[in-house]
């Protein structure tokens, strides 16, 4: 019987991280649940997440700067719903069915 586990599938590195006891216990838990035990698809899944919101926040600085307040969020909603109200009264009708009587 061999003592070393089988390397994963695919093309992978391994690296090494250090976390207490009650971190590991929280990750291994979440890797049960979500991933049949894979820390290792865990660990992708929470990277990914990362990278996206790290995306979403160099964008919103980008473009946007602070977060509105709610003043402003009243300002830009009220727009929006009167911006909305003009295209449903200027729509195009839809054309009736009739029906075969």
């Amino acid at each position: 019987m061999n003592g070393r586990r089988k390397r994963r599938a695919g093309a992978t590195e391994t690296i090494g991280v250090s976390v207490d006891v009650e971190t590991k216990r929280k990750l291994k838990a979440l890797a049960e649940e979500r991933h049949g035990g894979n820390v290792s698809a865990l660990i992708d899944e929470m990277t990914d997440a990362a990278v996206r919101t790290a995306a979403f926040e160099r964008a919103w600085r980008w473009y946007g700067g602070a977060e509105p307040t709610v003043a402003a969020r009243a300002r830009i909603d009220a727009e929006l719903e009167e911006g909305w109200a003009l295209a449903r009264k200027h729509a195009p009708k839809k054309p009736r069915r009739r029906s075969a009587a």
